[in-house]
């Protein structure tokens, strides 16, 4: 089994502060026999990471946000900045080369808080979705662990928006969540 320098657990010291030392150790362990197919597949993630933090950072720059809903805002935008910096140490420790790439938003108009708590909540179901739809396709069952993780986040942040929206009348209207 390889070890994991200090370097490279210093390079996603977002990440290790989110889900600490333990897990991050063997993310980037898993990460430095990763396959070419999972190099591509985090940097797809690492770009839509890029696209939420800045989504947060554009949406917190209008002043239309509501301290409490700036505040959970900033919250979203550090688990964003944690699974960025985590990807991009796992690239880094499979031996490829982390994307400067951020994906592109359409943006709609942006005139209130409620237009604003729309739009991450369609940018977090995107999300949610593209880490669902490339489970499958990870080489590596623990880069797929990781990402499952990083799901369960994302899926976090599109329930808290749901209800915060009043989106459906119940909590959850099934067992089941479509993509």
């Amino acid at each position: 089994m390889s070890m994991v320098t200090r370097a490279k657990a210093l390079g996603a010291a977002s990440a290790v502060a989110l889900v600490g030392p333990a897990l991050m150790t063997k993310f980037l362990m898993a990460a430095e026999n990763m396959d070419p197919g999972d190099v591509k597949i985090l940097n797809v993630a690492i770009a839509l990471e890029r696209a939420g933090i800045k989504a947060y950072a554009d949406a917190g720059g209008t002043g239309l946000l509501s301290a409490p809903v700036l505040e959970v805002a900033k919250g979203f935008m550090a688990d964003h900045t944690a699974h960025r910096d985590a990807l991009i140490a796992a690239v880094k420790a499979g031996g490829g080369t982390p994307t400067a790439d951020t994906t592109h938003l359409d943006y709609p108009p942006l005139k209130s808080e409620a237009d604003i708590l729309n739009f991450a909540y369609s940018v977090e179901r995107i999300a949610a979705s593209t880490y669902l739809s490339v489970l499958p396709a990870f080489q590596n069952r623990d880069l797929a662990k990781t990402a499952g993780a990083i799901l369960g986040v994302e899926t976090t942040h599109v329930a808290i928006l749901a209800y915060v929206l009043k989106k459906g009348t119940e909590p959850y209207p099934s067992s089941f969540v479509s993509a």
